[in-house]
């Protein structure tokens, strides 16, 4: 019995029932969007943007300058994957979309990363909340007004919503209307930052030690070859020591191996297991010592009290996802600012076009949006094909 997919069935069956009980309230629109709008929430921002408007005007203005460089960097970016893509394919990995997966391990093919459900599912609505409500502070801030707010349910992707009076909006300054834009994407990377300072530094130490872990096995063909020394003996990853000698860092890693000859025997100490082997000729440089594994580098294994324990369990699923929190308010976060209509970088576009070349706003906005929307669905397609 599979308990973690009965719980993603049980999650989407109390979903269903609240969606149920509650209809008369949900605006569907398309038969895929549900929208429930509230106002709790409200006031909570309202006390949040009254604290001090010196602090917020000047995290506004912060949020500004990100935004208007990640807008470009977005844009670059895309644009920098597309052109590696056309040399080859293979040498840069495109964007990709990232869907919950009923399953408890993460797995990814060419354009698609499927994330653990319920790392997902609660690291999606953290970004949403904390994306929206900044967005909602800084519309206080910049003394405008807050439409509606509320929860929204995109086919299985939960989110929040803060709408600004848009008409009012329009009204204020193109720095004002920046500030709102750029709020979102730069709350998202203030939360990705003070996750990874978290994990680095207070969850993995204390939690963890380190070790060498790898993602596969050369492919000895390549090289005429039949077999390389790790793939002979199925050698597994995480590595702790080589005979004897801890491996921690990669540095340590290539300082130990590095001190050995190709034909060597060593012993190898695996999170699982012990290995003996016979250190093969590295391809590119037959005088250096070759272990055969591809994709090499530093990882974190839970101590050994831990292991095997209901708490270490628990403290598994939190680092994979704080991981996982990290990476998709960093990764969306930056999307997020890609100079394309709807998305708010294409509205800080607008305002700056509209600010700097009025008359040919338009068009700046159409062209651009075109552009970045080719470059994405193109890269992603690629990927899709790879």
């Amino acid at each position: 019995m599979d308990l973690y997919l009965i719980s993603v069935f049980a999650f989407f069956a109390v979903l269903a029932a609240l969606l149920i009980i509650d209809r008369k309230n949900i605006e569907v629109n398309s038969y895929v969007l549900f929208m429930r709008r509230t106002q709790r929430g409200r006031g909570l921002i309202e006390r949040i943007a009254s604290w001090s408007d010196k602090f917020w005007n000047k995290v506004g203005f912060v949020s500004i300058v990100v935004g208007m460089i990640g807008m470009v960097f977005a844009f670059v970016f895309i644009g920098y994957i597309f052109s590696q893509q056309l040399v080859g394919p293979a040498t840069t990995e495109g964007p990709a979309l990232v869907l919950p997966s009923p399953r408890g391990e993460a797995t990814a093919r060419p354009g698609v990363v499927a994330v653990p459900f319920w790392e997902w599912i609660i690291a999606i609505l953290l970004l949403v909340v904390v994306h929206e409500g900044m967005h909602g502070i800084m519309v206080k801030n910049v003394k405008s007004k807050i439409e509606s707010l509320g929860f929204a349910l995109f086919l299985v992707i939960p989110g929040a919503f803060v709408e600004p009076d848009e008409e009012d909006l329009d009204q204020k300054s193109w720095t004002d209307r920046i500030k709102v834009y750029s709020a979102g994407s730069f709350a998202n990377f203030c939360l990705a930052a003070i996750v990874f300072l978290f994990l680095t530094y207070g969850f993995l130490p204390a939690f963890t030690m380190q070790g060498i872990g790898f993602m596969g096995y050369v492919d000895a063909a390549e090289y005429d070859v039949e077999r390389f020394p790790a793939e002979e003996v199925n050698l597994t990853s995480p590595i702790m020591s080589i005979s004897g000698e801890r491996t921690r860092t990669y540095d340590e890693f290539s300082q130990v191996l590095g001190g050995y000859s190709p034909g060597d025997t060593v012993e190898i100490e695996t999170l699982e297991s012990n290995y003996s082997l016979r250190l093969a000729e590295n391809p590119d440089d037959p005088e250096s010592p070759f272990l055969g594994v591809s994709g090499v580098s530093e990882t974190h294994i839970l101590r050994e009290r831990y292991r095997e324990t209901f708490a270490g369990g628990l403290l598994d699923f939190l680092r994979s996802l704080l991981s996982w929190i990290f990476v998709l308010n960093v990764g969306i976060g930056i999307m997020n600012l890609l100079p394309l209509k709807p998305l708010d970088g294409g509205l800080i576009l607008e305002a700056i076009s509209e600010r700097f070349y009025p008359e040919k706003s338009e068009d700046i906005v159409k062209v651009v949006s075109g552009a970045a929307l080719l470059l994405l669905l193109t890269t992603l397609a690629i990927s899709f094909l790879a």
